[in-house]
């Protein structure tokens, strides 16, 4: 266990929780495993890429086939790569049925009018579709040729038109994909946070419960010191885990498009934002704090992990996120206003605000002190539960009951 003496002499409650903040990281989190679960990461994503890549190369291989009837078509036949259009001989289809048979061609195109044809293969292949789309484009063109008899009206109609967004309030802009992409990441960021979370807190807290070392526990260092080195170093164990997981999806956005010869995942702008970035970080951390509370004082009042159902409101945390993924085009919304400052609610929307929409400075210092303020309220809530709950045995306390504790306690 975590030492909480040392030479005799009994530490302070600050030295007593980064002790036990220390064992309980270093009992979830050891970094050779972790570094080890990386390389392995690496290494199936870079065989993944080098089979994407051998798959591609296949794919764009020419793929001859031949045509029966194209005069019928009344338009010239369309590129669609790989396809080659055989035009070597003049094909027969039996005889072009016979050379599909035997693979000396890829395929066989038997037009029967301007509306009907048939595509012969050996079996299926992923340039069909697109071959199906390239004829029905140039048969829709050549209609609106015949038509159109001016060039310059044809090509007015087929010039495509330019539309450029604009945003008409203050300090914002038209949103990248990139960023899109890097706020669902921070989303997904936080969500594996707290599911890592829910793991190493049900499994620490109900396992000394259950193998009863809390009196042994309780006898050296105070509850509330107890709850806070769990908290504390519960959510770096967490934290530490998912920047490692995050780190092997980075490179791998970098590394494997490069082996199939595609650029790279292009990162946001926000990457490069260190103001940005550090808000972002302090809202995490705050959330992870407060609702890692509530997890560990939720975990104390579960008697039998296997049986209790109490266990399912640990995944109470998880819905903050999935309301925040449902909020990633209304950012600006009233609604993703008052979510971003309510402290059960920030920690997933105000960064997305952050990165797509302005956000007055008010508004995240408001939110940022609510969430400070939930934090020190959950963290006393669940070293008072903690303190009489993990001593309880053969039953589990009514929420009646936990409630008059923390009244007691106050």
């Amino acid at each position: 266990g975590p030492r909480l003496f040392y030479r005799g002499d009994c530490v302070t409650r600050f030295q007593q929780t980064l002790e036990v903040a220390r064992w309980e990281f270093a009992r979830f989190v050891k970094w050779r495993q972790q570094f080890i679960g990386l390389a392995v990461m690496l290494v199936f994503g870079g065989a993944a890429g080098f089979i994407g890549r051998t798959v591609a190369k296949s794919e764009s291989k020419p793929v001859l086939v031949a045509a029966v009837g194209a005069e019928a078509l009344g338009f010239a036949l369309p590129e669609s790569p790989p396809v080659v259009w055989d035009d070597s001989r003049v094909w027969t289809e039996t005889d072009a049925r016979a050379a599909v048979a035997d693979e000396s061609l890829g395929g066989l195109l038997i037009v029967s009018s301007a509306t009907n044809a048939e595509l012969v293969l050996r079996k299926r292949a992923g340039w069909s579709e697109p071959l199906e789309r390239a004829l029905n484009a140039a048969r829709q063109q050549a209609g609106m040729a015949r038509l159109i008899t001016s060039p310059e009206d044809f090509a007015a109609l087929m010039t495509p038109m330019q539309i450029a967004t604009s945003i008409v309030r203050a300090g914002a802009a038209p949103v990248a994909k990139s960023t899109k992409i890097a706020t669902v990441a921070i989303l997904g960021f936080g969500l594996t946070i707290l599911l890592s979370g829910f793991g190493t807190l049900f499994i620490g807290i109900t396992g000394e419960k259950t193998h009863r070392v809390t009196e042994q526990m309780m006898a050296m260092v105070r509850p509330q010191t107890w709850m806070d080195g769990k908290i504390i170093g519960l959510s770096a164990a967490a934290v530490v885990g998912t920047m490692i997981l995050f780190s092997g999806f980075v490179i791998l956005g970098r590394a494997v498009p490069a082996a199939l010869g595609r650029p790279p995942i292009t990162l946001p702008p926000i990457a490069s934002d260190f103001g940005m970035l550090s808000l972002i970080v302090l809202v995490t951390l705050l959330g992870i704090a407060m609702w890692f509370s509530f997890m560990a004082a939720l975990a104390a009042t579960i008697d039998d992990p296997n049986s209790s159902t109490r266990s399912l409101l640990l995944f109470v945390p998880m819905l903050p996120m999935g309301l925040a993924f449902g909020l990633l085009d209304k950012a600006d919304s009233t609604a993703a206003q008052v979510l971003s400052i309510v402290p059960l609610t920030s920690m997933a929307v105000l960064p997305l605000r952050l990165v797509l929409t302005s956000v007055a400075w008010w508004e995240v210092a408001l939110a940022i002190a609510a969430l400070v303020a939930a934090v020190l309220l959950f963290r006393a809530a669940a070293g008072k539960v903690f303190a009489t709950a993990m001593l309880m045995h053969g039953k589990e306390p009514s929420f009646r009951e936990i409630w008059r504790w923390m009244r007691a306690s106050a």
